[in-house]
């Protein structure tokens, strides 16, 4: 089924365009030339002996046409053919004028409806902007509405109070996420209701101060592009293949990011190579600024398993793991090591400390995380997975002197396969004060509960592998509250999930669990399923943090052999990144955003982290990697930083410059897609 999408509000900011200097030319002025050429493509222009405004929207494929009480969209793309009109049929208890007071100033025009109320319009790269201002209440009932209709042909269905969607004949365009403010600026509670095909959006306005402000943007959800894009400039890297927060390495306010780009070659043949990249405001990642971290060895792979986020030896500076769980491209009976790379004011540290298993070929290093202090001694500590045979868990408690002569433990479990192949912190499940870890085998999930002495060393809960959840743990994530609770929840991805039901044998679906007072409730709360076969669906999991500022936490699932599209035309394995809020009930099914590469065998969606507030402004950030990306150099990869915004939808776009629809993953989904 093709989509297109509207949706309520911006979340990522575009990506400025770069201009080449020149020795003639000044650069500035170059680039300034450059913008106000980008910037007249979306101007609005009056249809000649007519009552009708038109504009391009080159970036999103889209050409609208504007009345005082229509918006009509066609697509210019060439593989999608359709035409949706919206009628405004009454806004604020009012009904719209036959010949309005139009105000235009270039990419924008207002129809202005008695100076009851008025409808405006911005068309730019983000999408074409939808407002309505009320500029007072029709009626004393303390309630203000707008009344929509699509045209005949087109069904609206109600998806959930704050998001809809409008179908025809194969055609799905969503309508979703409002921002609905009065004159102080105050955010007002709204919701959509559909009554015999009409929309209409309800605002409680009881104690508003007028006009209101009620906006939405119209155009593909994945529109913008990534603030930041980070690459290898060198054929055959795979740079994102993993990524990961580095939490402030230089203490500077501002977090960094971890990038692993495991057949990197500088003087050694896929000897591997780690990338720091540091934050700043107000831009956020400068890809021009990053330490290297390498580690000399042919074929080593240096960078497939790395972690950040915490600081292990209480300096006030934040440090960065790498796994190194073979020596020289396989296991064979290697010594597996971890290099800890400390942080300081002058950034990462080149110079590692590292913590050497004693066992041969125990695949030490497959995993490793941070976990936030688990014993309360003001030090984080480190999580290393080593998953050959039976398996085991290292535990390495921080101290002021550093990782090597720390204190450990060691965790496994009989009977289990593979223990150790996933480890993370899940956060504080049974409430604040709490700390848990979590440890993946071949047979399920394990939650380890820490105290003051350390982690426990018998699991105090096991999630078994539930039936038709193939490769269950194959990502797990936690630290997260998605319904607002007071409780962490985890999140457990199974790769090769069966949609029986859907005759997916290979679907992918992730397993939201609920954290309570007295830890998490083993049976899944949700199970989201993919929509597409054999696509590494929920390979990929991280929380992201409240992204969209509503007081849940938020979650993005990566599924790097997705296709965007239905017919063979569309590209294979290019990948995808789903965006999933949080509310009250759990994880909403329905995928607010989307992200895809729309670059063959891209693999979007390998890695996916959330990385705190790069730019500091307030909203949290999300790293995506896609390894085998041409950019331009072949497989060279590339990762991606994408910028929260307020009230977003998570408005994301590809980092190629290219326009995209969404696909909603969800668990139920109708015949036919």
């Amino acid at each position: 089924m093709k989509k297109q999408y509207f949706s309520g509000l911006l979340v990522f900011t575009a990506l400025a365009a770069h201009a080449t200097s020149s020795p003639v030319i000044d650069k500035e002025l170059l680039q300034k030339a450059q913008k106000q050429v980008e910037k007249i493509e979306y101007f609005i222009k009056k249809q000649d002996n007519t009552t009708t405004y038109h504009s391009p929207n080159p970036v999103n494929g889209l050409k609208a046409s504007y009345t005082g009480n229509e918006l009509n969209i066609v697509s210019e793309k060439a593989d999608q053919q359709w035409a949706f009109k919206l009628t405004v049929k009454e806004v604020g208890g009012y009904n719209p004028v036959a010949q309005p007071l139009v105000s235009m100033n270039e990419n924008s025009v207002q129809f202005n409806h008695d100076h009851h109320f008025k409808v405006e319009y911005t068309n730019d790269e983000k999408g074409i902007q939808q407002k309505f201002i009320i500029q007072e209440a029709g009626t004393a009932t303390g309630k203000v509405t707008v009344q929509l209709q699509p045209e005949e042909g087109w069904n609206a269905r109600y998806k959930s109070a704050t998001s809809l969607a409008f179908e025809n004949k194969g055609q799905e365009l969503d309508y979703s996420d409002l921002k609905v403010t009065d004159a102080k600026g105050k955010k007002l509670p709204a919701h959509f209701t559909v009554h015999q095909n009409q929309v209409e959006i309800s605002v409680d306005a009881e104690h508003a101060a007028f006009p209101l402000s009620l906006q939405s943007i119209v155009g593909e959800l994945t529109l913008l592009y990534a603030r930041t894009i980070m690459q290898s400039d060198q054929a055959g890297a795979q740079m994102g293949a993993a990524v990961s927060s580095a939490g402030d390495v230089n203490a500077d306010g501002y977090p960094d990011v971890v990038v692993g780009a495991p057949y990197y070659s500088k003087g050694e043949s896929h000897e591997g190579a780690v990338f720091i990249f540091y934050g700043s405001g107000p831009n956020g990642i400068n890809p021009n600024n990053y330490t290297l971290l390498e580690k000399n060895v042919p074929e080593g792979h240096f960078g497939e398993y790395i972690a950040g986020g915490g600081d292990v030896n209480g300096d006030g500076f934040d440090d960065v793991l790498v796994g190194v769980p073979y020596h020289a491209g396989t296991f064979n009976n290697d010594t597996g090591m971890v290099y800890v790379y400390y942080g300081s004011a002058a950034g990462t540290s080149t110079t590692p400390e590292i913590i050497r298993s004693s066992r041969q070929g125990d695949h030490f290093g497959v995993s490793v995380a941070i976990a936030p202090d688990i014993d309360g001694d003001g030090n984080d500590d480190v999580l290393i997975g080593a998953d050959n045979g039976e398996g085991y868990v290292t535990v390495v408690y921080g101290t002021s002197w550093g990782l090597e002569f720390a204190f450990t433990s060691e965790l496994a479990v009989g009977g289990a396969t593979r223990f150790g192949s996933k480890v993370s912190d899940a956060g504080s499940i049974s409430g604040a004060g709490s700390r848990a870890i979590m440890v993946v085998s071949n047979e399920g999930l394990y939650i380890f509960n820490g105290d003051f002495s350390g982690v426990e060393m018998t699991p105090s809960q096991t999630i078994p592998r539930p039936d038709q959840a193939g490769s269950f743990g194959s990502a797990i994530a936690g630290g997260g509250d998605v319904n607002g609770d007071g409780y962490d929840d985890i999140i457990v991805g199974a790769k090769d999930y069966a949609d029986i039901e859907h005759n997916r044998l290979q679907s992918g679906a992730f397993f939201l669990y609920i954290g309570s007072s007295t830890g998490i409730v083993t049976t899944p709360h949700q199970v989201v399923t993919s929509g597409q076969d054999s696509t590494l669906y929920a390979s990929q999991i991280a929380f992201v943090g409240d992204i969209n500022q509503d007081g849940f936490d938020d979650a993005v699932v990566g599924a790097p052999k997705w296709k965007d599209g239905w017919d063979e035309s569309q590209e294979e394995r290019e990948g995808a990144v789903f965006m999933y809020y949080g509310y009250p009930p759990g994880i909403n099914f329905w995928a607010a955003g989307y992200i895809h590469s729309d670059k063959t065998n891209a693999l979007l969606g390998s890695s996916v982290a959330g990385v705190g507030d790069v730019n500091g402004d307030g909203y949290p950030d999300l790293l995506v990697g896609a390894p085998q990306c041409n950019n331009p150099q072949p497989q060279e990869g590339i990762a991606a930083i994408f910028l929260g915004a307020p009230y977003t939808p998570a408005r994301m776009a590809n980092p190629q410059n290219a326009a995209s629809n969404q696909r909603t993953a969800e668990r139920k989904r109708r015949p036919g897609r």
